[in-house]
């Protein structure tokens, strides 16, 4: 089963070699969080930011966004 992350990363069609590539954010830290055992109560602020800036969106969007994906997969 994927992590919601995963999920989230899938379903707006960026990978995690493109948030790498516009943010910096280095690439095993970004491994890290999609590990299939990471819960999205432990994102750090530092990945869901990356991904935020990758999409255009803010933080607190994607978190949300992260928190309704949770509840129905759930």
């Amino acid at each position: 089963m994927k992590n919601v992350l995963q999920q989230y990363l899938d379903q707006n069609g960026v990978t995690r070699y493109q948030i790498h590539k516009a943010t910096g954010i280095a690439q095993t830290t970004l491994q890290s969080a999609v590990a299939p055992t990471k819960p999205l109560s432990g994102q750090t602020v530092k990945v869901i930011s990356a991904v935020a800036d990758t999409l255009g969106r803010t933080p607190g969007q994607v978190l949300d966004d992260l928190i309704a994906l949770e509840k129905i997969i759930d």
